[in-house]
């Protein structure tokens, strides 16, 4: 409980650090630093290290709660890893990728890596219940929707009325 509160004290400030210079990066550079997304992963690993401390993973799963919370855990994972594939050849750390991705999973979702790793907290805390669970996924949520804000902005400069009309018909998450 001791470290949960720790790092729940400590992430606030990392996600601040961390989205400024990612931002200031992507404004600056019209790309993002190694130093950047480094910063930018230690603001993930604050909320995720909440949860992480809050109770013990259980495995394997005792109750109806704890398959349903490795349902969604493995469910998350999905939603992480198939997006990746559209991107294997052409993004990397500060490389541009030169085209607007809108095919595959990116037309129900601009977004569908955050929406998995959004789920991956939430399966996670709903194996053990613990108030210290919760508050850490509603802090990785905010991360996540606050990174996600980062990267609009820059995608709108660089794809302009390309990524507007893309906004327009496509969801940042799944339904919202």
């Amino acid at each position: 409980m001791r470290m949960s509160l720790l790092f729940l004290l400590l992430t606030p400030p990392a996600v601040a650090v961390g989205l400024l210079k990612y931002r200031s990066d992507y404004r600056r550079y019209g790309k993002t630093t190694v130093l950047g997304v480094i910063l930018l992963l230690a603001a993930w690993f604050m909320p995720m290290c909440v949860v992480g401390y809050a109770y013990r993973w259980v495995f394997p799963p005792e109750t109806t709660m704890q398959h349903v919370g490795w349902g969604i855990f493995v469910l998350a994972l999905v939603f992480c890893v198939i997006p990746l594939h559209r991107f294997r050849r052409g993004m990397w750390i500060g490389r541009n990728v030169g085209k607007l991705v809108t095919d595959g999973v990116y037309r129900y979702s601009r977004n569908p890596q955050y929406v998995g790793a959004a789920l991956m907290p939430l399966g996670y805390a709903l194996t053990g219940w613990s108030i210290w669970a919760w508050v850490g996924v509603a802090a990785m949520w905010l991360t996540i929707h606050l990174t996600a804000l980062v990267e609009e902005e820059h995608l709108e400069r660089t794809f302009g009325d390309e990524y507007r009309h893309y906004k327009e018909s496509t969801p940042r998450y799944l339904f919202v």
